[in-house]
């Protein structure tokens, strides 16, 4: 009996939760309905934007999903040093049936050189999906805009042999004003991106002591790379070839990989000599 005596009470508990629930004395009133012509406007462009040393303005491209009929949405930007960001529109316009429209920001002329400047770009939510299945467009964009003079030289082939990957088509920039080379590589496998020096006898330094690998080793937390003090990195001129010597590790535990392994770049299309 004690077992029936539990469900009749739970059944008085129900009760009374579901007769104070319906009850007339309650007020309801329906949430705000937002966006129900589904047009899910969202921001469509790089949160990070590199402006040329005479550049001082840059593009914000956003989309929608429905394209009927013309838009206007306001463009709510904040940042911290509204100084530098001088000219922002109120507002972005599609024309009826276009999915993408775009928006001009001007900056100040005394930006500083490689200095990272932050901004938000929201979008209000009355124009947003707020509850989709797969948050792949984004009504929200934090962007680091920055100035500097890193241009393309050449094209070529990365190959990482601790993370076993091969990557085409990668551009090795060059900085005038830092003399320094910057190259970048993001694939499903790992991403890094770092710069370095090239002495006159081809000997190669980091600028950056750490290297993010753009993945984490469970329990240990992120992977670096740094210089490995048993491979040296140099740049091969007949070869047309950097190499980079790494040791990789977690370096806020402190622990590290025992063995060293070299990346390298692969010149392929020449654009000017090193």
């Amino acid at each position: 009996m004690k077992l029936n005596k539990l469900f009749l009470m739970a059944g008085i508990a129900m009760t009374m939760f579901m007769t104070a629930s319906c009850g007339d004395d309650d007020d309801w009133t329906p949430g705000t309905t937002t966006n129900v012509d589904s047009l899910n406007v969202y921001i469509a462009s790089d949160n990070t934007i590199a402006l040329p040393v005479d550049g001082n303005t840059f593009d914000v491209v956003y989309a929608r999903n429905n394209t009927k009929g013309e838009l206007t949405v306001p463009v709510v930007f904040t940042t911290v040093t509204p100084q530098i960001f001088t000219e922002v529109p109120s507002s972005v316009k599609f024309a009826d049936g276009e999915n993408q429209a775009k928006i001009t920001i001007s900056c100040s002329p005394d930006m500083e050189m490689f200095k990272n400047y932050k901004a938000t770009i929201t979008i209000p939510e009355k124009y947003t999906t707020q509850y989709a299945a797969i948050a792949t467009n984004m009504p929200r964009a934090e962007l680091t805009v920055v100035k500097e003079d890193f241009k393309t030289i050449n094209k070529g082939t990365y190959y990482s042999q601790f993370n076993d990957t091969e990557d085409s088509g990668i551009n090795l920039q060059k900085s005038d004003v830092k003399n320094s080379y910057r190259i970048s590589v993001s694939n499903s496998e790992f991403e890094h991106t770092f710069t370095f020096k090239v002495a006159d006898d081809g000997t190669i330094s980091f600028n950056e002591p750490q290297i993010y690998q753009g993945w984490a080793y469970p329990g240990y937390g992120d992977v670096y790379a740094v210089a490995a003090s048993d491979k040296p990195s140099f740049y091969d001129s007949e070869k047309k070839t950097y190499y980079f010597g790494f040791k990789y590790g977690m370096p806020k535990v402190d622990v590290w990989f025992s063995n060293t392994a070299y990346d390298y770049f692969v010149v392929t299309e020449y654009g000017e000599a090193r």
